[in-house]
């Protein structure tokens, strides 16, 4: 594929219905996609995301199934383990599990996991899959034995590093602008390569989308709805790529720093909405992969860089 772009499916756009994210399924799995992804809540009206990968399992047959990402320390490590490898085998070599802790504090609150323990559950969710992998037959308590299954890890602090070189095969980014995702990436480098891990690590970056050019749609009013409890801080935040030269310059700035793949997230669940970006996706030109080069200066008065992930 000349330009690995995904793109996730509406289930997080207030009253999609379950016809609408069939129709986005199937003409994914048809169109010039690399990846069919699919994002995660809990405090809010998306569609469970386990769920929703499982149903694209059954209706696509080309395509690559992603998490991103995943929110997997709010689910007991057992069923997280068990749904994993269920999916990994409905869509045998398809499957990329991005997984990260998130940022909202009321997920947790919710969901009634203690926040200062979600990167250390995270840890040992990563461990469960690993025991997974060596676990056969009857001695395998949990689920189905784990197929071939892509780990990626958000998040670039060093707890989510050292998560990643020990059980991850690259970094899921969301919502970052391409300069500020350079540095997420630049991160991931370094740490494979002081790991001593072999090839290169896969990098995936993610940015919402509109084929409205109109900076005051309905597409922008979805996207402050989404981001109220919580999302990337303003100063490093993506924004909307809009129209096809938003779509362009976004690929060619994510591809300039080395992302191997960019996803686009939908703020409207109208099926032309994705037959519109379709159309754009196979027109592009071929984007070459560069490699991460973020401009320290850019952020050298910016605290926290990177913190967001336990």
């Amino acid at each position: 594929m000349t330009n690995p772009i995904g793109v996730l499916l509406p289930n997080g756009v207030p009253g999609c219905s379950g016809e609408t994210l069939r129709t986005w399924i199937t003409e994914i799995d048809d169109g010039p996609f690399s990846s069919l992804g699919v994002a995660d809540r809990y405090v809010y009206v998306n569609h469970e995301i386990m769920m929703t990968l499982a149903a694209a399992a059954a209706l696509t047959r080309r395509v690559r199934l992603l998490s991103a990402a995943l929110l997997s320390p709010l689910r007991p490590t057992p069923l997280f383990a068990k749904q994993a490898a269920t999916l990994a085998l409905l869509a045998p070599g398809r499957v990329t599990l991005g997984v990260a802790i998130g940022n909202r504090t009321n997920d947790y609150e919710a969901a009634g996991i203690p926040w200062e323990r979600r990167g250390r559950i995270l840890d040992e969710q990563l461990a469960a899959l690993e025991d997974l992998r060596d676990l056969k037959g009857e001695d395998n308590r949990v689920g189905p034995e784990l197929g071939a299954l892509e780990v990626l890890i958000g998040g670039a602090s060093d707890p989510a590093l050292r998560r990643l070189v020990a059980h991850g095969d690259g970094l899921v980014s969301g919502g970052l602008r391409p300069e500020v995702f350079a540095f997420e990436a630049f991160a991931t480098v370094k740490a494979w390569e002081g790991a001593g891990r072999t090839g290169r690590p896969r990098l995936v970056a993610s940015t919402w989308y509109a084929s409205s050019e109109k900076t005051d749609d309905l597409a922008a009013a979805r996207l402050a709805s989404y981001l109220k409890h919580g999302g990337p801080p303003e100063h490093v935040i993506s924004g909307i790529a809009r129209g096809r030269d938003g779509i362009e310059a976004a690929v060619r700035g994510y591809r300039d720093q080395g992302a191997d793949e960019v996803v686009f997230f939908p703020l409207l669940d109208d099926p032309a909405e994705l037959d519109w970006l379709a159309g754009v996706v196979a027109d592009l030109p071929d984007i070459e992969r560069g490699e991460p080069h973020p401009d320290f200066s850019l952020f050298a008065d910016t605290p926290g860089m990177g913190g967001r992930h336990a």
